[in-house]
């Protein structure tokens, strides 16, 4: 009974130093892996939220894109019927409104008043169409019938009957459009030039 008494407690250290180091090679072991999933899984949810955020981004990119797309592809804009041939003359111009959709930013108005031209008839199936804006500053250029020319109420800016600067502070002649005439209707390709400089650039 004595050497049985002896023995047990020298096999219970043996035991318990097995249990500590069993369980300080298994915390080792989960440890190393745990830090391996743990990085897969930060990696997807790295790759998860790119994702996300593209998803999110189209929207908002369409969003902001969607003017300036518009804005370049009626740029310019195409020919707009503005008035019926027989109503012009070759002796004396006569002033016509542009009517249109006016896109601003991002809202569209249809049916605006987009500017004014003058317009003459200078062959029996040919029309001059000069845009009424002055080139100085874009005051609307007025019709002096007693002095058969253009001119400016805000600067005293000068044109003759086709356009041409005679004097004043404008940079450059008024500036022409490009018109045709189709069944009998007056069609004028409306733009904007730049003011204040000589030669025309156009801004839409």
């Amino acid at each position: 009974m004595d050497a049985d008494q002896e023995a047990r407690p020298a096999a219970t250290p043996n035991n318990e130093s097995g249990r500590a180091s069993g369980g300080s090679d298994g915390d080792g072991g989960s440890g190393g892996s745990g830090n391996g999933r743990r990085g897969v899984l930060a990696g997807l949810a790295a790759v998860g939220g790119l994702a996300i955020g593209a998803l999110l981004g189209l929207p908002g990119v369409s969003y902001v894109l969607d003017p300036l797309l518009r804005r370049n592809a009626s740029k310019g804009g195409g020919f707009r019927k503005v008035a019926e041939l027989s109503r012009l003359s070759k002796e004396h111009p006569i002033a016509v409104a542009v009517l249109g959709e006016q896109t601003d930013a991002w809202t569209r108005a249809p049916e605006r008043k987009l500017g004014t031209v003058w317009l003459r008839l200078v062959d029996d199936n040919k029309v001059e169409a000069l845009n009424a804006e002055c080139p100085h500053l874009g005051c609307k250029v007025g019709y002096d019938a007693a002095k058969k020319h253009f001119a400016c109420p805000c600067h005293e800016s000068a044109f003759a009957l086709d356009g041409k600067r005679k004097g004043g502070p404008a940079p450059r002649n008024m500036d022409g459009l490009e018109t045709r005439v189709v069944d009998g209707s007056v069609e004028v390709r409306f733009v904007r030039f730049r003011a204040q400089v000589e030669e025309q650039i156009e801004i839409g």
